[in-house]
């Protein structure tokens, strides 16, 4: 999981700095202020939904973290019932 939060981190920089690529002025090509417009819009759409993917990743390795350092004994006493000094419910 720890790559794939990585790797979508990485996506979202790429996608933050076409954004700031295209606000800096026209690109090179001369398709019209219409379609840079549209690169434009297109590239913040893609930098949202990068940045959501970060977010959904992030939350989930946290609460995978949270699993991860609770003591297993724990863990089986919630599952098995028997959280109430060791009798079943």
């Amino acid at each position: 999981m720890h790559s794939d939060l990585e790797h979508a981190r990485r996506n979202w920089e790429r996608a933050i700095e076409i954004v700031s690529q295209l606000e800096r002025g026209p690109g090179r090509e001369t398709g019209g202020a219409t379609r840079h417009e549209a690169e434009r819009h297109v590239a913040r759409l893609r930098a949202v939904i990068a940045q959501g993917r970060v977010m959904a990743l992030e939350r989930s390795h946290h609460a995978h973290m949270a699993c991860e350092e609770a003591p297993a004994s724990y863990l089986w006493s919630q599952v098995s019932g028997r959280g109430q000094g060791g009798r079943a419910l």
